[in-house]
């Protein structure tokens, strides 16, 4: 039988100090008790492991190359027992993966790089990295450790799957500088002019929803295209007359950075619910713990989202 844990200690304590009455008393154990333990150890290994010269007992051979692993195994029980590891994100070499829409690419990737330029050095041993994979497989990427976090909407993840809320957004309109919409758009404009709709991919109920809303409203001959994400809706918005319908938040950094119109949805659609997805496994990680922390602080603290536009 494996020597258990005390009587390991016991080896260990005579490996350093030589002597039973100061390994009982450093222990806390009875000299009898102390050689009792050693007769086992002794028959386990089949050999005297000690040898007395005077005053002190001596290790064999045998003993002193059981010493590192003996160490070892000591102080991966004490590591146990030490309680939960914790995650420093100033030292720790670590890649986090992230699924994201494209639009969370867009909009959310840059606030978080941005986030982490602004620890202490740059928290130069972490990094982020956008993941692509097929949207039907994020629950067991999840799950095997591939992704940490999944942001976005994902109302089909429900094994063994946590959810925290980032935030509630509404939809606006980008349309191009010029546009005979821009800054009169009303309802009757809208529904007279041309529209590019998002059609995903993605398991997106919410998009799909609101993509077959807008199809009931619009005149066949009033949809220019479908295309499958809301930044290539946005770039047909630049370089035709259509209007793109898009989240808020992602609606605004694309019509800066394109130089866009930007516009007041005129018709009611369903607010569009973001969030954090993380598997059951990750949930007390450290490293995952930090990093969920760290998202939505960095995002929350990113300017609100107003109706003023």
């Amino acid at each position: 039988m494996i020597p258990d844990l005390s009587q390991l200690l016991i080896l260990d304590s005579l490996l350093r100090e030589g002597s039973l009455t100061r390994t009982a008393e450093l222990l806390g154990m009875s000299q009898p008790t102390v050689s009792r333990a050693l007769a086992r150890l002794r028959t386990h290994f089949d050999d005297p492991l000690f040898v007395r010269t005077g005053q002190r007992m001596v290790a064999t051979t045998r003993a002193l190359a059981l010493a590192g692993p003996i160490a070892a195994v000591l102080d991966a029980a004490r590591e146990l027992d030490s309680g939960p590891a914790v995650f420093d994100p100033l030292t720790a070499q670590r890649s986090f993966g992230l699924y994201m829409v494209d639009g969370a690419v867009v909009n959310i990737l840059p606030q978080l790089l941005a986030g982490l330029a602004r620890l202490e050095d740059g928290a130069s041993g972490l990094q982020l990295r956008s993941v692509h994979i097929d949207p039907g497989a994020i629950e067991a990427q999840l799950e095997r450790g591939h992704i940490d976090l999944a942001i976005g909407r994902f109302p089909q993840l429900v094994n063994n799957i946590r959810r925290r809320k980032l935030w509630t957004d509404e939809y606006a309109c980008v349309m191009r500088a010029g546009h005979p919409c821009a800054g009169q758009l009303d309802r009757d404009a809208y529904l007279t002019h041309r529209h590019v709709l998002i059609e995903m991919e993605q398991t997106s109920q919410h998009n799909g929803a609101v993509t077959r809303k807008l199809e009931t409203l619009l005149a066949p001959s009033r949809i220019l295209c479908h295309v499958p994400s809301y930044t290539s809706a946005a770039h047909i918005a630049l370089h035709t007359d259509a209007i793109a319908t898009i989240p808020l938040r992602l609606a605004r950094p694309l019509a800066r950075d394109l130089g866009l119109v930007l516009a007041r949805l005129p018709i009611d659609l369903p607010p569009v619910h973001l969030a954090l997805y993380w598997h059951e496994r990750s949930h007390r990680d450290p490293a995952n713990v930090w990093l969920r922390a760290f998202v939505r602080s960095t995002l929350t603290a990113s300017d609100p989202v107003s109706v003023d536009l």
